[in-house]
């Protein structure tokens, strides 16, 4: 009788006699140590990966079925597309691409993944952990602003209803009054009256009894001796009173809206879609090149460049002395060109791609749509010179007046005009700016403004509500500063690094969120001179005019 258990054994598929003890995943064979040995000598594009028998049905030594030949498994893996592939997969589609071993990709994509997680922990997750924080706190601030914003409509409110209840007894007591006056005259003029129609009586009763007397005699001698007694008759004088009248006043309802009070809504901005929102926070993987990359320059016409803003990573507005603003690609392809009456002073664009435009000498902000329809968007106080369009839609506003030297400000406004806040004074009440000049928006919604002075000239930045954060006055151990800083165009890139164009040192200074100083990725080494208006595209790179040689130069300074 044969042994049950010797039917158990799994045979060596090549010698059938001796026992198998190890496994090849992708042969798929069962192997005695013998035969072991000629099994690694033969040659398969995905290599042998021999493992004891016992872990043949271990999940990680599975046999992954083909999704394209379902007869075949994955044997090896192609480089190039950067995916397992079976042997009818390399003879049909990849037999001239570059083909390894599966595991070799796995590892390492394994590996590039867990990298991948690992930002994902530590910088993501931290992003959004912090965000919903920061909401909670937002919609806690919200609910008390609105709450308070609330009882000062009721009190408002009430002052008015007050206010009305007040003139409303007045009038009230006018009436009263009137009445009160008319009615008495009326009384005196109606007792004046019975009286005399009591006299009447009186006349007309001697008279008629005269008449009636039998002796013609009485009547003469009565008449003898009061000849006028029709003649003094007076009647009393006639009196016409008027009636009251009551004249409505004209209710206009936009005009007591705005005297009773404005309620200004803080608009939402929704920066981008969801997909676009986590590759605004991905770039955060992005660092600083040791040296910067110049990707084009371009030598302009114009007289001297002022100011550059770009519209989207691929162009961008730049104007300067004169009385046009020309849209230029990277290439340096002028893609249009915009007419104004004046010299620009400050440039800013729209989220809805239009252009604004400062007027330093008539005090106005220009909007130019993208059919090249000029409007005037609002006439501001003082001279303005930089802008910025907030992501909420607002603007920022750069103002000074040489005649007041405490007139430096800077005003956020809404799209429709309105004056929003009023930058001007620290929370010492200290004055914040002396001649600001230009402003930019950073990730965090702080507002970085350069201001310029004689001596002292520096990079001020508020947060949202214009509290102080910091003051910049330069790196002044480098030895880069040669002169007084002179800080001129603003920017700030997607890690929140904020970009200051030292005009004065010829160089571009980059610092984060605090105030520090990280490094210059630019010098008059690189070839800079004059560095006047910079700006950052959507893909991270720096745009700069410089003044004297009127050039537009595109560097890459993040990898």
């Amino acid at each position: 009788m044969a042994n049950p258990q010797a039917q158990d054994i799994i045979r060596c598929r090549y010698c059938e006699d001796e026992p198998a003890v190890f496994h090849c995943i992708p042969c798929g064979d069962d192997l005695c140590p013998g035969c072991k040995v000629f099994h690694l000598k033969s040659k398969v594009p995905s290599g042998h990966n021999i493992v004891r028998l016992s872990d043949k049905f271990h999940a990680n030594n599975q046999i992954k079925m083909c999704e394209v030949h379902s007869s075949k498994a994955y044997e090896a893996c192609c480089k190039d597309c950067q995916a397992p592939v079976c042997i009818l997969c390399i003879q049909e589609v990849h037999g001239e691409h570059a083909i390894g071993k599966i595991q070799d990709l796995y590892e390492k994509q394994k590996a590039e993944t867990a990298e991948e997680l690992c930002k994902i922990k530590t910088q993501l997750k931290l992003e959004i952990i912090q965000r919903i924080k920061d909401f909670n706190e937002e919609e806690k601030e919200i609910k008390t602003c609105h709450e308070n914003i609330r009882e000062k409509m009721k009190k408002q409110g009430q002052d008015f209803i007050n206010h009305i209840i007040s003139i409303l007894r007045e009038a009230l007591h006018e009436s009263e009054e009137d009445e009160k006056r008319k009615s008495e005259e009326i009384f005196h003029q109606k007792e004046e009256n019975e009286k005399f129609d009591q006299s009447l009586d009186h006349l007309i009763g001697k008279f008629e009894a005269l008449t009636r007397s039998n002796h013609p005699a009485d009547f003469l001698l009565y008449l003898k001796k009061n000849p006028n007694t029709f003649r003094e008759l007076k009647f009393p004088e006639k009196v016409t009173i008027a009636k009251p009248l009551f004249t409505a006043g004209r209710f206009n309802k936009f005009k007591n809206k705005h005297q009773f009070g404005k309620f200004i809504a803080g608009q939402i901005s929704h920066l981008k879609s969801v997909d676009d929102s986590l590759q605004a926070i991905q770039p955060t993987f992005k660092k600083v090149l040791e040296r910067s990359v110049k990707l084009s320059e371009l030598k302009t016409k114009r007289e001297k460049l002022l100011h550059v803003r770009c519209l989207d990573d691929r162009s961008a507005y730049i104007s300067g002395r004169g009385l046009r603003i020309l849209l230029i690609d990277s290439s340096g392809t002028e893609l249009d060109s915009i007419s104004t009456d004046r010299q620009p002073f400050g440039l800013a664009v729209m989220q809805d791609r239009s252009l604004i435009y400062s007027d330093f000498e008539d005090k106005v902000i220009y909007r130019m749509s993208l059919d090249k329809k000029k409007t005037k968007l609002l006439n501001t106080m003082y001279h303005p010179r930089g802008l910025c369009c907030s992501r909420s839609c607002d603007i920022l506003v750069c103002m000074s007046d040489y005649k007041y030297s405490l007139s430096g400000r800077v005003v956020k406004y809404s799209n429709s005009g309105e004056i929003l806040q009023v930058f001007l004074e620290d929370q010492n009440g200290k004055r914040l700016f002396v001649n600001p000049y230009f402003v930019c928006e950073n990730v965090n919604d702080d507002i970085c403004i350069s201001d310029i002075e004689i001596k002292n000239s520096k990079v001020v930045v508020l947060n949202r509500s214009g509290e102080l954060q910091f003051k910049y006055y330069g790196n002044i151990q480098s030895r880069t500063s040669k002169k007084e800083f002179k800080p001129l165009g603003l920017a700030t890139n997607s890690l929140g690094h904020i970009l200051v164009a030292d005009n004065a040192n010829n160089a571009i200074h980059l610092i984060n969120q605090d105030g520090n100083f990280l490094s210059y990725i630019l010098t008059e080494d690189d070839g800079i001179s004059r560095p006047w208006g910079i700006s950052v595209d959507t893909s991270d790179n720096l745009w700069l005019v410089e003044h004297t040689n009127a050039c537009v130069k595109l560097y890459k300074f993040l990898s």
